[in-house]
């Protein structure tokens, strides 16, 4: 009978096994991918070929699931919304539509490369378009009330923009 250590350790070395596989289809795909697989907690870091206020993702299997959240440095923790990435059902889906095993496969990995690319492009395209409504030069974008600061009084300083 096994131990709950080794129940624990052969997790473990299964899901670090996942992600090293994972980082081998996405570097193909062209990503440029830091593996974090020696950590608690392991992960791989997607980097973000976009400009924007991120620069990469973070990819990690949790509840048996890959998922992947926003990560701003390599170095700190994620934030926001998690994404899945559910390759076992990519791979399930294409298996039924008469695929052969190793056409499927081919198809999964270009498959997480679309949509890693297209996550990283609809992000881009959001933050454009925020930033773009923000700065409206007809005034005040988000009709807030500016303060011109010239001392600790500003009841006479207070304008609508």
């Amino acid at each position: 009978m096994k131990t709950f250590n080794e129940f624990i350790d052969r997790k473990s070395r299964e899901i670090r096994k996942q992600l090293g596989l994972l980082k081998k289809v996405v570097e193909q795909q062209g990503f440029s991918v830091k593996d974090h697989l020696d950590d608690d907690e392991p992960y791989l870091y997607v980097k973000n070929p976009n400009k924007t206020s991120f620069d990469g993702i973070r990819v990690y299997k949790a509840l048996g699931n890959i998922g992947f959240r926003v990560q701003k440095e390599e170095a700190t923790h994620p934030y926001g919304k998690a994404y899945s990435l559910d390759v076992e059902e990519m791979y399930d889906d294409l298996l039924e539509d008469d695929k052969k095993d190793e056409k499927a496969a081919e198809s999964v990995m270009k498959m997480i490369g679309e949509e890693l690319k297209r996550f990283f492009d609809r992000s881009s395209e959001a933050e454009k378009e925020i930033r773009s409504s923000e700065f409206d030069q007809d005034g005040d974008p988000l009709d807030k009330v500016v303060i011109k600061s010239t001392g600790t009084d500003y009841s006479n300083t207070i304008s609508k923009s």
